[in-house]
């Protein structure tokens, strides 16, 4: 965790964090206002609502910050700040999701700052003059941050979890470390993953098997008994 926690501390004492964090409450809390079923949206509507104000609001709210660059990426928002790479993704599944379940084969921009992390792979800024100053030169071992942030549509509360992606393409865990950044789980989830430990897998109700039915042909019968013949 000492890799995360110094992530951690690099972008609380820029006020990233803390900025970010007022803005997914914020985003949540209105799209939760405004989510009318009756009038047809679903939660389809209301991620999509999240992602785009969420995206837009973080682009404009540091844009004229020192030391903090934002911008989109694959439809995605990145903010580079410390020598860190940080995006945001949303969870299916509300205040119940599983941290776990994410993954990142999705997209290449998804896949490719875990690849990295497990590769450890630097890349060098020098010839793009827009982040030089954003890196100011330092790359930390593991750059690619993700927060992954999901809410519920009737109350508009939020949680969000920050943490280190791995390319888990062939098993394991799509995160290195792993922490929840704020909000808080059912209380059935368990407590927040300390030193590393990895929150308790949570049932997915379009997981569940299916039950193997007992399928037998439909036979239908004459009064006297005699078997109706379909071709006829």
């Amino acid at each position: 965790m000492e890799l995360l926690d110094d992530a951690i501390t690099a972008l609380r004492q820029r006020e990233v964090l803390d900025r970010l964090e007022s803005l997914v409450r914020q985003v949540y809390r209105r799209a939760a206002e405004r989510h009318e079923p009756a009038l047809g949206d679903d939660a389809m509507s209301f991620g999509t609502l999240v992602w785009r104000n969420l995206t837009n609001l973080a682009v404009a709210e540091f844009a004229e910050r020192p030391g903090v660059g934002a911008r989109i990426v694959g439809n995605s928002l990145e903010i580079l700040c410390a020598g860190y790479i940080l995006r945001l993704y949303s969870l299916p599944g509300g205040l119940d999701s599983n941290v776990e379940s994410i993954r990142w084969e999705g997209s290449e921009v998804r896949l490719g700052g875990a690849v990295e992390n497990s590769e450890g792979i630097h890349v060098a800024f020098d010839e793009d003059e827009t982040l030089a100053p954003v890196f100011s030169g330092i790359v930390p071992p593991k750059r690619h941050l993700r927060a992954a942030h999901a809410g519920d549509l009737e109350t508009g509360e939020a949680i969000a979890y920050l943490g280190f992606p791995r390319d888990n393409r062939d098993g394991g865990s799509p995160w290195f470390d792993i922490t929840r950044w704020f909000g808080q789980p059912p209380a059935q989830h368990g407590a927040e993953p300390v030193n590393g430990a990895r929150p308790a897998a949570t049932v997915r109700h379009d997981e569940l098997p299916l039950p193997e039915l007992d399928v037998r042909p439909r036979i239908d019968r004459y009064p006297g008994g005699q078997i109706a013949d379909r071709n006829s």
